[in-house]
Formats: structure tokens, sequence, C-alpha cells
């Protein structure tokens, strides 16, 4: 065990503080024989392939029959791994690669799990993206048993230990939290990976990103990790180790208060009432959403409706789906988006030819407004929902006004249509569109007279506005949500709606950064919705401070030029406007 210093930055994906020993899960490369195959020798590899695929789904059930009581998300995750062991795309150009180039089962694989990664990293949704750690995953496990290896033993990690991996899986990490582990340092993954989903539902701190945490720690290693900043302090000196206790402390005692009060109003200390929803993914979701404290839901991703399954969801599917949002969002209502999905992820319902850079191509509204079927099948589907409570309709990947009023039209057609069916809908269903791509920010004052409100979906606007990957751990630390252009698109969006009279929103993890309240008030954004675990300690952030701090604060911020500066502006702000507050770190750039 080494006993050098030394700290590493990552990605934060899960904030609070671990203090423990580390623990390695090895998952080294996979030494992948390569060797060709005579003709009469195809039909016995065959045979090998599907031997270790049913092995490998026996192997899963096994897990999902363990973790039966660990939450659903867990089980459908590991459901969706199932799935992968017969998809075409994976199983059968396995199969065709063992045909026609005549390679063993390990190498064919091998192969289709390279092409099908590709095709991953081209995806602009950034979920979506994360998913190719999924593929990995499987095709792992499928490799393993083709080998006659064992798959990783992760009984040994033992309670009060930091687990550090090159990545984990749903499985590794569904089974960890049986341990009593204390957080989780990777050296792969994003805000979206499986890893940082399941931290943030176990309110685990985890560190991601950190590219090669996995080759520098060993197991009995000292370890300090950060979940808000992405720090880890490997080995610290006994002076850090007090002072991160204290911190540990401070923020554990500030939890249980911020818990208690997650039901109080959020308003500012000067009476400015600020609405904090929540974002959600699947409609058993809402009512834990408003247990946490949220008003209704921000952003419901219907995307997750399509996935991993064999056949599109009905028309009386969705219309189920939505009805139970609605209904338990209660009076504050519940914003749902229509599909923001691209073209390759239908490939087995719609068999349409791939895209060489899906990211610009067709997806989201182009994508749907290109299906119409499959389009019109939804909003038929959420104007039957809107009979049951407050709806809002939210368009993604808005590009200009053409969009908006094509929808405007198609909604009308389907409104009449679901009429004359017979069923009620509601008189007054908002339209509005997301403010995610650059061109739509820059007329957002004429989209505001087309909308009926604006939603700011800040994790792809700053993607692209600074071409950065975030989900890249080699680059995401140039991801910065403070960037003086950010701030200024941001500006012009709120002031555009507001001039217009709409009301506008920010739905992307910027809204349910604590450190970034102040800034977002201060630009005049009253309306946030964030993932759940954040509404208390936003909720708590926005009762301590004041709208007239914050105006004062984003004026401050106009008259810098470099986001450095500017990070360390909101940082010195911050800390000193929620002095009463104790929080993690703020920002690790600003240091």
């Amino acid at each position: 065990m080494s006993a050098e210093r030394f700290v590493m930055e990552g990605i934060g994906v899960s904030p609070g503080y671990a203090i423990g020993r580390a623990h390695l899960v090895d998952r080294r490369r996979i030494q992948i024989p390569k060797y060709h195959l005579p003709h009469d020798q195809v039909e016995s590899e065959l045979e090998r392939l599907e031997a270790a695929l049913a092995q490998s789904e026996s192997q899963i059930q096994d897990v999902r029959d363990k973790l039966s009581d660990a939450g659903e998300e867990h089980g459908l995750i590991l459901e969706a791994h199932q799935l992968m062991l017969r998809d075409e795309q994976l199983v059968h150009a396995t199969r065709e690669a063992i045909r026609a180039d005549l390679i063993n089962a390990e190498w064919a694989l091998k192969k289709v799990i390279r092409s099908i990664k590709q095709l991953f990293d081209n995806i602009d949704d950034e979920y979506f993206r994360e998913r190719r750690a999924d593929v990995e995953f499987v095709g792992s496990r499928v490799l393993r048993n083709l080998l006659g290896t064992a798959q990783p033993n992760l009984s040994l990690v033992g309670p009060s230990a930091i687990v550090v991996a090159h990545d984990l899986s749903p499985a590794d990490t569904a089974f960890l939290m049986r341990t009593a582990v204390l957080g989780f340092a990777t050296d792969a993954g994003g805000k979206t990976s499986h890893t940082a989903i399941m931290a943030r539902s176990l309110d685990l701190p985890a560190v991601v990103g950190l590219e090669n945490i996995s080759e520098r720690v060993a197991t009995g290693d000292m370890l300090i990790l950060d979940g808000a900043s992405g720090r880890i302090v490997v080995n610290p000196s006994p002076v850090e180790l007090a002072r991160y206790q204290r911190l540990q402390l401070e923020w554990q005692n500030r939890l249980a208060v911020i818990t208690a009060s997650r039901h109080a109003p959020a308003a500012t200390t000067d009476g400015v009432p600020v609405h904090i929803a929540a974002n959600v993914e699947r409609p058993e979701e809402t009512r834990t959403a408003l247990e946490f404290g949220a008003l209704g839901v921000g952003l419901y991703r219907t995307e997750y409706l399509y996935m991993n399954r064999e056949t599109l969801p009905s028309e009386d599917e969705q219309y189920a789906a939505y009805r139970q949002v609605v209904e338990d969002a209660g009076p504050s209502g519940a914003t749902i988006r229509t599909l923001d999905i691209g073209g390759d992820k239908f490939i087995e319902h719609l068999k349409r030819n791939r895209e060489l850079n899906p990211v610009m191509g067709l997806r989201a509204i182009r994508f749907c407004l290109h299906e119409l079927k499959l389009f019109k099948t939804q909003l038929r589907a959420l104007l039957r929902a809107s009979a049951h409570g407050r709806l809002r309709i939210l368009i993604p990947l808005v590009s200009g006004v053409e969009e908006v009023r094509v929808v405007r039209a198609l909604l009308q057609d389907c409104r009449d249509e679901v009429v004359a069916a017979g069923h009620a809908v509601a008189d007054d269903i908002p339209l509005g569109i997301m403010i995610e791509l650059p061109s739509a920010a820059l007329i957002a004052d004429v989209l505001a007279h087309e909308a009926d409100f604006f939603a700011i979906g800040t994790n792809d606007l700053i993607q692209y506005m600074l071409a950065i990957d975030r989900g890249n751990e080699h680059v995401a630390h140039l991801y910065r949500p403070l960037h003086p252009a950010v701030l200024r698109v941001l500006a012009q969006v709120v002031a555009a709606a507001h001039a217009a009279g709409i009301p506008v929103s920010m739905c992307g993890e910027m809204a349910g950064e604590p450190g970034y309240i102040p800034v977002l008030l201060g630009l005049g954004l009253t309306e946030l919705s964030m993932n759940t675990v954040s509404v208390p300690l936003v909720k708590s952030v926005v009762r301590a401070i004041s709208m007239a701090d914050c105006r004062a604060l984003f004026s401050e911020l106009s008259a810098l030029v470099t986001t450095a500066e500017i990070e360390r502006r909101v940082a010195l702000r911050t800390q000193q406007l929620l002095k009463d507050l104790p929080l993690p770190e703020l920002f690790s750039h600003a240091r």
C-alpha cells in the first residue's frame, strides 16, 4: 500500500463526503483470442455462443432475484441487460460475423461491441450516450462465459469501504449497496452513468470520470471523497482528515434539517416565491418527488416508455402512463416532454438506415415530424390525459418557428380525432418549447410569440454552445456552465420570455446545483425543475437568500470576462450569502 499523498479531480455526481479505505474492484481488460475457423466448425461455434448467452441471462436473473427488494430502478436496469442478450443488433450481428468471417465467437462479439459503441458515441443525448457502457458490461459478461473466466467477485468488498474501479455495472452497484459501502470512485462515467444514477438514488457520494484512479490507488489506501466538487484526496494528512471529518459532520447535520423542512415553501428572504418542481423518468416517481417537497413535475421524459422493449407503446398504454403522472402531480401539474430520441434507437421497430452523424441528424422533434404516425399516437395520448389534471406539453430540440406551428396544427388535428372518438380533452393545454439549441436561443424573442412557455435545457444548450461532450472524461472539465457566453444567452432567453409575458423555467442539471441558484435567481428565473433528491437542498438555498442580493451578484458577473473569474466570484459571494447553510465546495475550478 502506497503512502503517497495526491489529489485527483473528476466529475462529482452525488454530493456528500466519504472518508474510508479504498477497495479496488479489478475489471482489467479481457484478453480476447483471435483465430479463424474451418467451415465445419462454424455450427459448433454458434452453439458455444448460444450457451454463453444463456448462461449470462441466467446469471443476471440470479442477481435480479437476490435484489428483488432493492428498488424498481435496479430491476429495470438489469432487465434491460437481459433484453440486450436477445437484441438482434448484438446477437444476430455476432452470429453473422462468425459465419461470414469464419472467426471465433469471442473475436466476433468484440468486433460487434466496438461497432455498437461507436454508434453510441455519435448520439447527442447524454443519457443514451452513456448506455454504451451497458453494451460493454453485457459483452464482458458473455466474453467471460465464453472463456470460462470468473465474473468479478464483489463479496470481498466489506462495509465502510470506498469502491474504486475502472467502471461499475448496474449489477455491481446494486450488489454493493447491500454491503454498506461509503461511496464510489471510477475512471469512466458521466453525470448520467448508471454509477451516478444509483449513487444519487442511494444518497452515496460518488466521483466519476477520474480517468486512471484504478491504476493509481491500491486497496487499503485512505481516501477522502468529495462528491460535490469531484475531488479525491488519497492518503490525506492528519490535518486534512480532521478538516473533512468536520465538514462531513456539518453536512450530515444540515441535511437532517433540510430534509425535515422539505415541504416548507420556497421563497427568498425578501418574499419572492420560487417554484421548485422535479424531473421524473417513470410515472411511479411522481409521488416520490412530491414526498421530497417538489411542486409537481417540471419535466417528464416520455422516451423511457419506448426503451428496452420489442414493440412501440400503444396509445392506450401511453395514455395510462401520462394520466398517472398528471393525477399524481396534483394541483401544480405536470410538464410532459414529447419524444426526445433519435432514429438510431428505433432500428428494430422502424428499420431506418443509420445516420453517420446522429448528433446533427433526425432526432427529437425532427424525428417525430418525420414519423408522423408515431408522433400523433403520442399526441392523442397526451390530449386524453389532459382531462385528468393540469398538463403542459413540451417540444424538445426546437430550432425555429416552423416546427412550433406544425406541432400546433398537428395538435388540433389530434384533438378533433380524440373528441370524435368520445374522449374528454382539457380546454387549455399550454404548448411550450425547450430552449436547448443556439438557434432557438438567438431568436427567443420571436419564439416567445409562438410558444406558451419556455423550458431551458442547459444540458444540451451548454454542450452545443461550448462544443464540449461532458460525458467524455477527457474533456468533461471544460464543461463550464458559468462561461460568459452561456450566462449571456441565458439572460437573453429569460428577458425574451418576460417581455412576451410567458413563463420560463430551467429543467437542466444546472437548476439542481445549489451553487448556481443565486446566479439563476439573479437572471430572473423563478421556476426550476431538477432531479428529485436535489429538491430539499435547493429549497433551503432559496429560503436563505434575498432576490436583491442575487440580482446584485448577477450584475457583478456581467463585468467579468473569463469563466475562472466568474466562478471565483460566484463561489465567494455564494459562500457569503449562504454562510449559515454549510455546503460542499461549489466549484473545483474556482480554487
